[in-house]
């Protein structure tokens, strides 16, 4: 599984993970034109996916993170996620079937204390197929224990049984009571990115709009971010963007200071390279101080966005240009303020 290089171990002193997310404050971005939305559910909370017209950004669902599995459905893959939105992890057993007397309680909670084997989804690479947990890993029939995340019933076994053109069958059983499995079918829906399952109700639970109806999604995720030594990474629950790609969305990405947000207009479409990374945008618009100066996140100046989209209401290609300048909602964090203004489209 493809996962970017480390040193030492993989997670972060105590101090730093757990000061990170503590009492932070930011520093507003000087704001230069007046359009400007901000996000009104806390994006480590709720997943929130927005809509761009010209003069306006619409929020057009919102949805919580307590979902287990999703199954890729308008695309043509078979990509399966653990549930990114609240940090989910799995670890594989080596044990193929549910009868087998080693599948045990006590197995999941050696695999929780002792096992460095778990792995995560970072939603911002499902470009990558290589990069993911399950897809590609779990196709064997070998039983996995999830982690959901979550402060209640937490820990599943779940099983790949097969897949078709149009649908997943899969196994699953909670940790308290592995001999209760439960076989579950879920169809693709085309209209729909990607069509999620939750254990809680033991059903397809609606989490995303239709893939047409959403540019830019504001979410909690699970990733890498780079550690106080420069090239070391470590897992991370994080918070930040992802874009529509698999609707068509583009964004380049601009980090020179010597391009300054106010001078990008519809002539510098063609100067940069547009990308279709999910997390292209990401969570690296923050700039996390060091231990001395309180761990203040400030806006990246350095970073600005083209974005580019096409509007099937309109038959244009249209573009954005955005920026990220602040990051508080009435004095609480976690609710960014996008600077954005319409370019042009053709």
């Amino acid at each position: 599984m493809k996962q970017p290089a480390i040193a030492t171990g993989i997670l972060l002193p105590a101090l730093l993970l757990s000061s990170c997310f503590k009492e932070i404050d930011t520093e507003p971005m000087e704001r230069t034109v007046e359009e400007t939305f901000t996000v009104q559910h806390s994006i480590r909370k709720i997943q929130s996916y927005h809509w761009f017209y010209e003069n306006a950004v619409v929020e057009v669902d919102t949805a919580g993170t307590r979902w287990d599995l999703a199954f890729e459905s308008a695309g043509d893959g078979y990509r399966v996620l653990l549930g990114w939105a609240s940090y989910s992890t799995g670890v594989p057993t080596g044990i193929f079937d549910f009868g087998d007397p080693a599948l045990t309680q006590e197995l999941v909670l050696d695999l929780k204390e002792n096992s460095d084997d778990w792995v995560f989804d970072d939603p911002s690479f499902v470009n990558t197929p290589d990069s993911m947990a399950l897809t590609g890993h779990w196709e064997n029939g070998e039983i996995w224990i999830q982690n959901r995340g979550v402060s209640d019933d937490n820990y599943y076994a779940i099983q790949y049984v097969s897949s078709t053109e149009t649908s997943y069958t899969f196994r699953y059983a909670s940790a308290r009571s592995l001999d209760q499995v439960r076989t579950a079918t879920v169809n693709r829906s085309s209209g729909f990115n990607y069509v999620y399952y939750s254990y809680d109700s033991h059903s397809v639970v609606q989490v995303e709009p239709p893939s047409r109806d959403w540019d830019l999604l504001f979410t909690p995720y699970r990733s890498w971010w780079e550690t106080s030594t420069p090239g070391i990474y470590a897992p991370f629950n994080l918070s930040g963007v992802l874009i529509n790609n698999e609707a068509g969305v583009r964004v380049a990405r601009i980090d020179s200071a010597e391009i300054l947000y106010e001078d990008l207009d519809f002539s510098s479409v063609d100067r940069f390279g547009f990308s279709d990374k999910k997390g292209i945008i990401g969570a690296d618009w923050k700039v996390l101080g060091d231990q001395t100066s309180g761990n203040i996140y400030s806006m990246d100046p350095d970073k600005k966005y083209l974005l580019k989209k096409y509007d099937p209401e309109t038959d244009r290609i249209m573009y954005f240009k955005l920026q990220i300048v602040d990051y508080k909602l009435n004095g609480e964090d976690h609710h960014p303020t996008v600077e954005f203004k319409f370019l042009g489209s053709e």
